[in-house]
This record gives C-alpha cells, sequence and structure tokens, in this order.
C-alpha cells in the first residue's frame, strides 16, 4: 500500500511539475511579434521575469534546462540560435541580448545588458536608471561556470571563455579566454 501511494504522489507531483513548466512556457508567446520554434525546451525551477512586449527569436532546438532567471523587460529583445543549451543561468535583458547557434552556457553563467545610472555631485546610484548596450555572443560559443557577460560586449564565433571569466570587452571570433589566477598553496606553520 505505501508503494502505491508513493508511486501515486510522485506520478501526481510529476503532473503538477509539467503544469507549472507548460505555463511558464506560455510566457515566452505573448507578445505576437515572438517566433519562437515548436522544438523549444523549457526545464523545471525556472524564475521568469517577462514583459508582455518582449520580444523573444527562438531557433530550433532552444533548451533552458533548470534553474535559470530569465528576465526581458519591456520591449526588450532575446534572440537565441539553433542548437543552444542554457542551465542555471542568468539573463537580464532591459535592451537586446542576442546569441548564436550552437552555444553552450554553463552554470552560474551571467548576461547583463545594462547597469545603474549613477551622478557624482552629489553621489547616488539610481535605482530605475539604466544604462544599456546589446551583448552579442556569435556561434559555436562555450562558457565555462560562473562566467559573466556585461553591456556592449560582442563574443565572436568559436569561442571558449573560461570559468569565472569576467568579460567587459569585446572578444574575437577563435579564441579561448581564461582567468589567469594562480593557487598559492602554504602550509600551516
Amino acid at each position: 500500500m505505501n508503494l502505491f501511494l508513493s508511486q501515486l504522489y510522485l506520478k501526481w507531483s510529476n503532473f503538477l511539475t509539467s503544469l507549472k513548466i507548460n505555463a511558464q512556457r506560455n510566457f515566452f508567446f505573448k507578445n505576437p511579434e515572438s517566433s519562437i520554434h515548436p522544438s523549444f525546451k523549457l526545464g523545471g525551477g525556472n524564475v521568469l521575469d517577462i514583459s508582455k512586449d518582449a520580444v523573444f527569436t527562438f531557433a530550433e532546438n532552444v533548451f533552458f534546462n533548470q534553474h535559470n532567471f530569465i528576465a526581458v523587460k519591456n520591449n526588450a529583445k532575446l534572440k537565441i540560435g539553433k542548437n543552444t543549451y542554457i542551465t542555471r543561468g542568468t539573463i537580464s535583458c532591459l535592451s537586446e541580448i542576442e546569441i548564436g547557434d550552437n552555444c553552450l552556457l554553463g552554470e552560474g553563467m551571467k548576461l547583463f545588458d545594462h547597469n545603474h545610472k549613477y551622478t557624482t555631485d552629489p553621489f547616488s546610484v539610481l535605482k530605475t536608471d539604466f544604462n544599456v548596450g546589446k551583448i552579442k555572443i556569435g556561434n559555436n560559443v562555450w562558457t565555462g561556470a560562473n562566467v559573466t557577460i556585461l553591456k556592449g560586449v560582442t563574443i565572436g564565433d568559436n569561442v571558449i571563455l573560461g570559468v569565472n571569466v569576467f568579460i567587459h570587452k569585446d572578444v574575437p571570433s577563435n579564441s579561448i579566454v581564461t582567468l589567469n589566477q594562480e593557487l598559492n598553496i602554504k602550509a600551516i606553520s
């Protein structure tokens, strides 16, 4: 009897999860200007902050795996090429982000096409005013874990971005970017 109830609970839980994912998936289809290929997949546990005016263009086989945070605000554009996989990342789009074909964007990856404006006299960081700049990621780009890409950056084709790199300027095609960090180990004396 306990096995039966456990299986019933698991099936019910899976059913509810699939309903939630389908409801979340519908957020991407609100704007009639959006073009999303029917093969688009959305995993579980994603957090979506999507404006009804956001515009999406997703080619074939775009897959947001689980536990991503996706924010696409009023009139912002998110374009993703075919066969692109994103897992446990953050995409925060106030203007425009374009991701090419055959990209693999790894865990902890962060894309921000904006940053806060500020004044210097008197000093103040503005909570709701932003500087924006398009992010363009080429084809065949792989980001390792915890890569951050900031506004106004273009990344060429066939690029590997190593673990923990912080991209604030353009990266040419056919490049590997790594963090030159030395690991120092000392004995406790």
